[in-house]
């Protein structure tokens, strides 16, 4: 988890700083719930809280319910126009960015899911689904899952999450 909000924090920071947007900003909670993000996690979470990460992009964190436990679900969503128009640059110069791995992680794709889109993950506990939808980048971080069946987990969840733009 430490690993996504890092890249997350990173690239949202160096892309989003010059933005102002007029409209109002897409809260990620407002994409997922705790009974979906139960369900990818394979075990109770609490309430999701919203957190800005950066100008243009939001998270949504649902820690692990038993305190002596570990983990968490986050939903990520940030705006790759506003990334791109805050750096002078096209939309598709944000992907090349976006499609980096962190060293040590395996990735994948999965067929039919949004514009593009990586599954990756460390072979421990941190798995990621990052896709690339209607101009957003949405992210499905799971670090500490009890779900032997996370990466369809995931899908669902994220499939889930893009009937809502």
């Amino acid at each position: 988890m430490k690993r996504f909000i890092v890249v997350f924090v990173a690239l949202a920071s160096l892309l989003l700083t010059s933005h102002r947007s007029s409209a109002a900003p897409l809260k990620a909670c407002d994409f997922m719930n705790p009974q979906t993000a139960s369900s990818v996690f394979g075990a109770t979470v609490n309430a999701g809280r919203e957190e800005t990460v950066a100008e243009g992009a939001q998270q949504c964190v649902f820690d692990h319910d038993d305190p002596a436990a570990s983990g968490q679900i986050a939903f990520g969503l940030t705006d790759v126009n506003a990334m791109a128009a805050s750096m002078g640059v096209s939309s598709a110069a944000i992907i090349p960015i976006i499609k980096q791995s962190a060293s040590g992680q395996k990735s994948e794709t999965i067929p039919a899911l949004g514009e593009w889109n990586c599954y990756s993950w460390n072979g421990l506990t941190d798995y990621t689904l990052a896709v690339l939808y209607h101009g957003k980048v949405l992210s499905l971080v799971s670090s500490g899952s009890k779900n032997p069946n996370l990466k369809a987990a995931l899908t669902q969840a994220m499939r889930q999450v893009m009937q809502k733009f």
